[in-house]
């Protein structure tokens, strides 16, 4: 008697599980849209060839130019956050790290 009831929920639930389940299962990452703005190109000091560009300290002494010359940087405010982590075997040499916001 059981059975005949428990059925019928199975049957309504059976096609909302398959509809539920990821629509990939080969380990792909899909992603929609467009690109709006070209990416910030940072580069040490001096070695940007165009004219337009910013000068940002990321510490004293620790100075990039970044590209502004159409892209997403172009703007007042810079979309990008930077960090300077040192390496432990080096005094003057690190790793800098650009994140866009």
């Amino acid at each position: 008697m059981k059975l005949k009831t428990v059925m019928p929920y199975v049957l309504l639930l059976l096609p909302l599980t398959a509809l539920a389940a990821p629509g990939s299962q080969s380990g792909e990452i899909r992603f929609s849209g467009q690109i709006v703005d070209a990416g910030c190109v940072v580069e040490r000091v001096g070695a940007l060839a165009g004219n337009e560009s910013r000068r940002v300290e990321l510490q004293p002494g620790l100075a990039f130019d970044v590209d502004t010359h159409r892209n997403a940087c172009s703007g007042q405010s810079l979309p990008i956050s930077m960090r300077y982590e040192a390496l432990k075997t080096s005094s003057d040499k690190g790793i800098v790290t650009v994140s866009y916001l």
